[in-house]
């Protein structure tokens, strides 16, 4: 047996102002064997922040926005964010060295990082793996793209799996950075994988 299996953007990197909500894409599942939403989260400047809440929410209707369920919510990003601009000009794609002013904050491997590029679009989710030297920050994988030293580097993101019931028909993510309503800025992406076909 073989599976058909995609990849599909829901929400594009965009970022929800401090006390304020993000309504994310509604996607129709109902074609679905299988759906899996990933979502990604992180701190965008250095205010202290108690959390944003993200709901994931699902429909029993294909148009009717009356039925909506919350299938799940937590609450992610709580902390300070350590930020630093990056010096290498530029980090080139594929690069796995980040250069940048001091390193203090990013003191712990095996973090997930975000770089906030001055085309908030082409942000990225970098995994942090070791140091070089006292301004070197190692990570896992290369950059996607290229990054001049507009970029940005914020030490507080976080991602998540959550798989969709298959007796759901519409599906949607909902950003609430007003669970802190003092906090920080965040920037917010999801994307799902879905199966359509077994053959």
């Amino acid at each position: 047996m073989a599976l058909t299996i995609a990849e599909e953007v829901v929400d594009v990197w965009a970022e929800v102002a401090q006390d304020a909500f993000r309504e994310g894409a509604t996607i129709d599942i109902s074609p679905n064997y299988g759906t899996i939403l990933h979502i990604d989260v992180a701190l965008g400047t250095e205010t202290a922040h108690t959390g944003t809440e993200v709901l994931v929410q699902v429909s029993s209707s294909t148009a009717d926005d009356e039925f909506w369920t919350t299938l799940k919510a937590f609450v992610a990003l709580v902390g300070t964010a350590a930020t630093e601009a990056i010096t290498n000009n530029p980090l080139a794609a594929s690069g796995t060295s980040i250069t940048v002013a001091s390193t203090t904050g990013y003191a712990t491997n095996g973090t997930m990082l975000f770089l906030e590029d001055a085309t908030f679009a082409n942000s990225e989710l970098v995994y942090q793996s070791d140091f070089v030297t006292d301004t070197s920050i190692t990570i896992l994988d290369g950059v996607k793209r290229e990054h001049a030293n507009t970029a940005v580097l914020f030490n507080l993101a976080e991602t998540f799996a959550i798989e969709l019931p298959l007796s759901t028909l519409r599906s949607r993510v909902i950003y609430n950075n007003a669970y802190d309503p003092d906090g920080s800025t965040v920037a917010t992406r999801t994307r799902l994988v879905k199966t359509t076909a077994l053959s």
